[in-house]
């Protein structure tokens, strides 16, 4: 049997068999006090430790160590910053099938004139199909019984934060992985025809298209930003409307923060032609923010990872551009502990921190499910910053 990370509602719901016999209600008391042992243990107090132990022998204890434990891997994921959710939407599916993000396409445009006793003239409306699909992710952990007749729980104690980080880590890389693909701006979503194509609904096809990438690949900044956000200004849909975005992400490396920060944060700009200078406001820190993905360092290879800077609408806005999407109702992370100590001789159930049947040990499971997307680019733009 296992014991399945549930939360609210659906954790209240279920009273299905667990390793330690029938699921029971705990109360908040219950579980506070079985935090309080645990903590103790886990502090590395030597009366702590012969309370866990104790109190291992409750079936009730048990399930509570395992609760706390459940929460404990659902707080430390939700402490760690989501870079990510600054630039990318989030989304949900139901299944595992590919989700289609529809994108209604014609009849936006401006009316027609339609003269007396003339027929309406008719509107094309298209559509264009983005899909999302999820996969799962996840890994085991083992902890010897060893490591627990000794009293070192560090690798208990750390187990939670560790899986929390590793769920939070496959967000961050699935993410950072829309805007590049290792060799640079991810070829898929950043190209010469990566907006402006047109549809065909019947085919399910695209055609022609415009490119997202700044001419001359300008290293970042004041005026070179100021060019990228007047580009997708002067680009207009395939029915001819203009692109309102107002706000937008300025998504850098880590090798970039300070250079954006002192243009996002400058309160003044001035900018010199011959004899005369002309100091203003800066104009661009109320349109941009910064966000500061770390991972473009670790996961784009190309010698220019340093420089590359890219230009997203905010996730907030109308033209979102990137998803990532989640299993609806498996949200977060799902830890398990296989339950594999067999029966004792004299009757009864084993706990799992009792070790394994086979090689004594206690292994740990962690699941995640997402996936990630790219949809309409056309309020997009990206600079290898390498200036050819």
């Amino acid at each position: 049997m296992t014991i399945q990370t549930l939360t609210g509602a659906a954790a209240e719901a279920v009273a299905t068999e667990s390793a330690f016999g029938p699921r029971v209600r705990l109360s908040e008391s219950a579980i506070a006090e079985a935090q309080e042992i645990l903590g103790a243990a886990f502090a590395g107090s030597r009366r702590g430790m012969v309370a866990f132990q104790e109190a291992l022998v409750a079936g009730d204890f048990q399930q509570a160590v395992f609760q706390v434990l459940d929460r404990e891997v659902i707080d430390r994921y939700e402490d760690i910053p989501a870079v990510w959710s600054q630039y990318v939407s989030p989304t949900t599916v139901r299944d595992f099938k590919p989700k289609n993000l529809v994108d209604l396409l014609g009849g936006k445009a401006g009316l027609d004139p339609v003269p007396e006793l003339t027929e309406y003239p008719a509107r094309d409306i298209s559509k264009a199909l983005y899909r999302l699909k999820v996969s799962k992710f996840g890994g085991r952990f083992a902890i010897s019984w060893e490591s627990m007749v000794n009293d070192d729980l560090d690798e208990l104690r750390n187990l939670p934060e560790n899986l929390a980080v590793a769920a939070r880590d496959t967000e961050a890389r699935a993410a950072a992985s829309l805007l590049t693909d290792g060799n640079g701006p991810n070829g898929a979503l950043f190209n010469s025809t990566a907006w402006g194509r047109t549809y065909d609904a019947d085919t399910d096809t695209w055609s022609g298209g415009s490119s997202n990438l700044l001419a001359g690949n300008p290293a970042l900044s004041i005026d070179s930003l100021e060019a990228a956000l007047n580009a997708i200004q002067q680009r207009r849909d395939p029915q001819g409307r203009p692109i309102v975005v107002r706000a937008y992400k300025l998504v850098v490396p880590a090798a970039l923060e300070f250079t954006a920060r002192k243009i996002l944060e400058a309160l003044e700009i001035r900018q010199t032609s011959g004899n005369q200078t002309v100091i203003s406001n800066n104009y661009v820190s109320g349109r941009v923010q910064l966000v500061v993905e770390p991972w473009l360092d670790v996961l784009d290879g190309a010698s220019t990872a340093p420089t590359t800077w890219y230009l997203v609408p905010d996730p907030a806005s109308a033209r979102k551009a990137l998803f990532l999407g989640k299993l609806r109702g498996h949200e977060t992370p799902d830890l398990r502990v296989k339950a594999d100590t067999g029966s004792r001789v004299g009757g009864g159930s084993i706990a799992p921190e009792e070790g394994s049947f086979d090689i004594d040990d206690i292994q740990y499971r962690v699941r995640h499910v997402l996936g990630t997307a790219g949809t309409d680019m056309i309020a997009t733009a990206v600079s290898t910053g390498a200036g050819s």
